[in-house]
């Protein structure tokens, strides 16, 4: 299964708007990632239909947080994304006729249930504040050259 990068991108392009001062567009974010402006705007709207952005038309328009930051968690993105499998590595759907493969998935199930549940837990924990702070940081060791673990 290829495993979708919808999410991360979603919350790098949310850090991205942290702390700015004005509406960034499709195209200054696609740079961020990099990536094309259309899969740009199709994750804008998501995060927007999701009440996370706003957009601004016109000149000078694009797209900024509709609320503060210490105010979005990761999970609030990870929903507005569709909640993609946190987990991509899964149960065969397939030979659910085979005894072996049903024994496989039971032994999995559980264990994904459980992994899905303390990730998603951790998500609610965090917000897009925090990961702004975890960026200066990385930002300031970068500038000063001292090695670091962000």
């Amino acid at each position: 299964m290829k495993s979708s990068n919808q999410f991360s991108d979603a919350l790098h392009v949310m850090a991205h708007l942290v702390g700015q001062d004005g509406p960034r567009t499709s195209e200054q974010l696609a740079t961020c990632l990099p990536t094309h402006p259309v899969v740009i705007r199709r994750l804008l709207a998501a995060l927007q239909k999701g009440g996370l952005v706003s957009n601004v038309r016109g000149h000078g328009g694009g797209s900024q947080l509709a609320r503060d930051p210490a105010h979005i968690t990761l999970h609030d993105v990870y929903v507005a994304v569709g909640a993609p499998p946190l987990l991509h590595t899964g149960v065969r759907e397939g030979g659910r006729g085979c005894p072996v493969q049903q024994v496989v998935n039971a032994a999995l199930d559980e264990s994904y249930r459980q992994a899905q549940a303390l990730l998603e837990t951790r998500l609610r924990a965090t917000t897009l504040d925090t990961l702004g702070a975890a960026f200066a940081r990385h930002l300031a060791h970068h500038a000063a050259g001292v090695p670091h673990d962000v």
